[in-house]
């Protein structure tokens, strides 16, 4: 078993948190689609209607 670093070196972590925020983009833009699409096929949401109607899922 080899001995574990006390600290990561800063350039991983430093490539680590820009791989985390080019991700972080690209789910925020992800989630505004889907609440877009979610609102324009609100009336044919049949779970949605189901749940309300039995109260569960």
């Amino acid at each position: 078993m080899t001995k574990q670093r006390k600290h990561k070196k800063r350039s991983t972590i430093k490539r680590k948190h820009r791989r985390m925020k080019k991700h972080a983009e690209a789910n925020k833009a992800k989630a505004q689609d889907n609440k877009q699409l979610a609102k324009e096929y609100e009336p044919y949401n049949i779970r949605k209607r189901a749940f309300e109607a039995f109260g569960e899922d």
